[in-house]
């Protein structure tokens, strides 16, 4: 299902497409000519039809590959990325065509950084097997004492050492409440980084000495797998893994091995590889595996993010389309007016 609105309040020579597939909401009209294209549950499919004349779009999640942009798409001019991370669209396309890639960082610090918590808090205290003996109704009568299930008591916060690798807005954040809380935090130095900055420590000392590991990093070429079968070999035993970056920071394979030779005591994760998640495409995908606990990549999801992101998305189209573009990623040609072929000049 789609919808359209145009707002007929020129700002500038042409009016803009704006496609966004699977949007998390609606934007408010623009002070330009627009036509505003939102497909629910949105397909590839769907976005190959839509992108053919689109000048914008504004994507959270679907995958905007280098066929689609550079064959697909001959009007585009802009890509937003909704939230911070960019590697679900194809740089080299964007920079192949000359369009500008966008992002909207930092609109979910404080909702992305309590979830790390909750993750932590769920996973540590077995929150989800211990509901569910409450609730089949005789293992709590049968047994008394439940604490069986745990390979050894859970510690309080106060005895936590808080590893955090990425130390950008979400590192901070997490950083911030982690300190509230009394965990002692150490903050990574860049892995393979020759010196250790002031505030930082190691990256494989952080392995070696925490007792909880949360991943809060971009996705690059530099982070890609950076936790796999070696630095989980590093960890304690009694150490656990909370990532709430970006999949691909984690070998998920290798943290599926981790977890059943039993290398750590557990891993929660609201990120995955490739996204939606499926039993085809992760391997995390299995009820099998022990002390794991998964989310659908929704620890952005909060009012206070929502109403961010609106702001973000809506400000950082604007300025694009003003000649001033902000939030850049990528820079390409500054939005132009299409010529009388329909090409973009």
């Amino acid at each position: 299902m789609s919808s359209t609105s145009t707002e007929p309040t020129p700002t500038t020579s042409m009016k803009h497409k704006l496609v966004c597939p699977s949007p998390p909401f609606r934007l408010a009209p623009f002070s330009f000519p627009c036509e505003m294209i939102y497909r629910e549950n949105a397909t590839p499919e769907d976005l190959l039809s839509d992108i053919a004349d689109a000048t914008i779009v504004a994507s959270p999640f679907m995958p905007l590959t280098y066929d689609l942009i550079v064959n697909h798409a001959p009007k585009l001019q802009m890509i937003l990325c909704q939230g911070s991370g960019t590697d679900h669209v194809s740089h080299t396309a964007c920079r192949e065509r000359g369009i500008t890639l966008c992002n909207t960082p930092a609109q979910g610090i404080a909702s992305v950084s309590e979830h790390a918590f909750a993750l932590l808090g769920a996973l540590k205290r077995r929150i989800v097997p211990m509901h569910n003996l409450t609730m089949d109704g005789h293992s709590w009568a049968d047994r008394m004492f439940l604490i069986g299930d745990w390979a050894e008591p859970p510690r309080t916060n106060a005895d936590e050492v808080m590893g955090v690798v990425g130390y950008g807005a979400l590192g901070k954040g997490v950083e911030k409440i982690a300190k509230a809380l009394g965990m002692t935090t150490l903050i990574a130095e860049r892995k393979g980084a020759a010196e250790t900055r002031a505030g930082r420590t190691a990256f494989e000392d952080v392995l070696k000495r925490c007792t909880v590991l949360v991943l809060t990093a971009p996705l690059d070429d530099s982070t890609r797998d950076m936790i796999a079968t070696p630095e989980l070999g590093s960890m304690q035993r009694s150490a656990m893994l909370v990532n709430v970056g970006r999949g691909g920071l984690v070998d998920e394979a290798a943290l599926v091995r981790a977890l059943k030779e039993r290398q750590i005591a557990g891993a929660a994760t609201d990120v995955f590889a490739v996204e939606p998640a499926t039993k085809q495409n992760s391997t995390l995908l299995d009820p099998e595996i022990p002390n794991l606990l998964l989310s659908p990549h929704v620890a952005w999801y909060s009012k206070t993010t929502i109403e961010n992101a609106k702001s973000y998305v809506h400000g950082t189209i604007e300025a694009f389309v003003r000649g001033e573009p902000r939030n850049v990623v990528i820079e390409g040609r500054k939005a132009g007016h299409e010529g009388p072929n329909g090409a973009v000049v």
